[in-house]
């Protein structure tokens, strides 16, 4: 999944596509992580480290990549205001 500025975090709409075309749901992601199917849909809103970890996992990539503005440079997360 390409996005123009690598300092953007990717679009909840890109993030959702590029599950899919990896052949699986948000919600699939969510039921397998044993949590309830609409759960896991908050981290395209909110910082939720575990959940961006195992969207990244299932993407085969970093989470820093998919959402650069809650993570450092070296990849750590950061903490967010607000």
């Amino acid at each position: 999944m390409s996005v123009k500025n690598q300092d953007q975090d990717w679009h909840a709409e890109q993030v959702k596509a590029a599950i899919r075309m990896k052949g699986k749901t948000l919600a699939q992601l969510s039921r397998e992580a044993g949590l309830s199917p609409d759960t896991m849909r908050n981290v395209l809103r909110c910082h939720i480290p575990r959940y961006e970890a195992i969207i990244a996992n299932y993407l085969e990539v970093s989470p820093a990549l998919i959402w650069p503005s809650r993570y450092s440079e070296v990849g750590k997360c950061r903490q967010l205001n607000g």
